[in-house]
């Protein structure tokens, strides 16, 4: 039944276990009765920051949906810092939206991005009137996407997000006056034009574009340690025993969150909760069929936003209405290059076979067969010139833009060694996670190494389809400098079908910036200094030290 008439109501004030007030937005039904809720949390302002999930058509399929600003942001009280209250204020509001005089006392959870994570960690909390919830490219820790993405700092994401997001609220909550907003406002517009050189500069715990009082916590998160007591409240995969709800995760090939959303999903399929994942070829928040460079065709918008109400509604009357659940296979995911979709009961897909692809010199060649002579490559890196980011799971500024990008003019660079196939002699589908193994020897007392998975096409166009980067004391802590060590490089996962003709190439260097912070090969790192060396690197294909990727191809 649709409900034509809504009843809007705004600024609905929820007091939490502190004493601080939380402000929200309500839509629900003018038809008397009691409805299950549907209840968003974000920091994006619950008047104009929501992507594409409209409160007021969840409302007409009878819901009552809230939408609620978070602690410290535009109408609600307290203090912002990244998901650090998240667990606790979303008990709270969910036991006030549960006994609301209009509520049935059932609620669900939607969102994407930071209000995916609140899900996620008001799941956590334990609270029973929670019955499911549906966060689309989720995380599920905030050390692993911030400054421990494999020991690096995922230094574009940071800033840009502090920058761009969180910092315009700020100013004006701190800035009384009409004058100090407008100058706090034009300073804003001038870095945000300016990033490209804003991203260079170091020690970053003195970023300029950011000022210690408009935001304390920038800085001081930047030197907090994974292991830092902070972090380990605001951790769920830590925390996955507490989860008892079924979630609907939805994931891109292409997004900043995507083995976290994969591990959200695999979390509550292993323990029978009812979730399923749906993974497209879709960049952080970006449902179109063009992505990036390439145009993956109308298929690609199957899941995308136009379906994306009647999914949630097919869902959430699951759950709360105990309506049926249209037949739907616990994974859904869309295959590159064939630009179609395919189903699987598990993830990774049961009809996937890891295979080594085994990298060579010569030509520099990548071949399925091992290596039986030694062989090696160097190459030098100078953080002082790191190779640029150039499309993948970013969340960056237009000059970096996320996605599917050509490589080629990348590849000129004597930095970046390409290990190529021939071309194919027919289709090759690979479905699944996917690792380089790397044994690789450094001059300097630390240094990282990347690696890059690309679909080559006969044109000679090189679209990236996933990457990696390792920093080598993550692996081998002191162990390092002047000694061979094999080091396992997580690309994270995709699916795509290298179509006859064309060639599977793996990039191996060690930067990727600004996506990663450049690893100063020092020993230290440019959170608190601007002291560089130049790295010396070998990589090695022997018998003894066999290079590879891992491929899962589908058989």
């Amino acid at each position: 039944m649709k409900h034509n008439q809504l009843i809007i109501e705004t600024d609905i004030p929820a007091k939490m276990r502190d004493g601080v007030t939380l402000y929200a937005d309500i839509y629900r039904p003018a038809d008397e009765g009691k409805y299950p809720v549907l209840l968003t949390r974000l920091p994006y302002s619950k008047s104009y920051g929501l992507h594409f999930l409209r409160p007021n058509i969840l409302a007409e399929q009878g819901y009552i949906v809230i939408v609620q600003d978070v602690r410290g942001r535009y109408t609600s009280e307290g203090e912002f810092v990244p998901y650090i209250a998240e667990v606790d204020d979303g008990y709270d509001t969910i036991e006030w939206a549960a006994n609301l005089p209009y509520s049935n006392g059932d609620v669900g959870m939607f969102g994407l991005s930071y209000y995916g994570y609140t899900q996620i960690l008001a799941a956590i909390s334990g609270n029973e009137h929670l019955k499911t919830i549906a966060p689309i490219m989720a995380q599920n820790s905030m050390t692993d996407v911030f400054n421990d993405h494999d020991g690096a700092l995922e230094l574009g994401m940071w800033e840009t997000w502090n920058l761009e997001s969180m910092l315009p609220n700020m100013l004006t909550r701190k800035y009384s006056t009409r004058e100090e907003q407008e100058q706090a406002a034009n300073t804003l517009m001038k870095n945000l034009d300016n990033l490209e050189s804003l991203y260079k500069f170091k020690p970053y715990k003195d970023w300029p574009a950011i000022g210690r009082e408009e935001m304390p916590y920038f800085s001081e998160l930047l030197n907090y340690e994974p292991t830092h007591n902070h972090w380990q409240k605001i951790d769920a995969k830590s925390n996955y025993d507490k989860i008892n709800v079924p979630g609907l995760h939805v994931a891109g090939w292409y997004d900043c969150f995507l083995d976290k959303t994969i591990a959200n999903f695999q979390n509550g399929h292993s323990r029978k909760l009812g979730d399923k994942l749906v993974i497209g070829p879709w960049t952080h928040a970006n449902f179109a069929q063009m992505i990036g460079d390439r145009d993956f065709g109308m298929a690609a918008t199957k899941w995308g936003e136009a379906s994306m109400h009647a999914r949630h509604i097919e869902w959430f009357n699951h759950w709360l209405k105990k309506e049926p659940l249209p037949d739907m296979a616990a994974v859904n995911y869309f295959v590159m290059g064939l630009n179609d979709w395919k189903t699987a009961e598990t993830w990774p897909p049961e009809n996937t076979v890891t295979t080594p692809l085994y990298f060579k010199t010569g030509t520099v060649s990548a071949e399925f067969a091992p290596p039986t002579k030694e062989s090696e490559a160097k190459f030098s890196y100078d953080p002082e010139n790191p190779v640029p980011s150039n499309g993948g799971g970013t969340l960056h500024k237009e000059l970096h833009a996320d996605g599917p990008r050509d490589q080629q003019h990348l590849e000129l660079r004597n930095d970046i060694l390409c290990y190529s196939t021939a071309p194919l002699e027919e289709s090759l589908e690979i479905t699944g996670p996917i690792q380089v193994k790397l044994w690789a020897k450094t001059d300097a007392p630390n240094t990282d190494f990347t690696a890059k998975l690309v679909d080559v096409f006969p044109d000679g166009t090189a679209f990236n389809l996933a990457d990696g980067i390792i920093r080598a004391n993550k692996q081998h802590g002191d162990n390092v400098q002047n000694k061979i060590n094999e080091y396992t490089i997580d690309l994270w996962a995709t699916s795509n079908l290298f179509e006859k003709g064309h060639q599977i190439r793996v990039e191996i260097s060690s930067s990727n910036f600004p996506r990663f912070d450049p690893n100063p090969n020092t020993g230290s790192s440019f959170i608190n200094s601007t002291e560089s060396q130049i790295a010396n690197q070998t990589i090695y294909h022997s018998p003894e030290f066999p290079s590879h990727i891992l491929l899962p191809i589908v058989r």
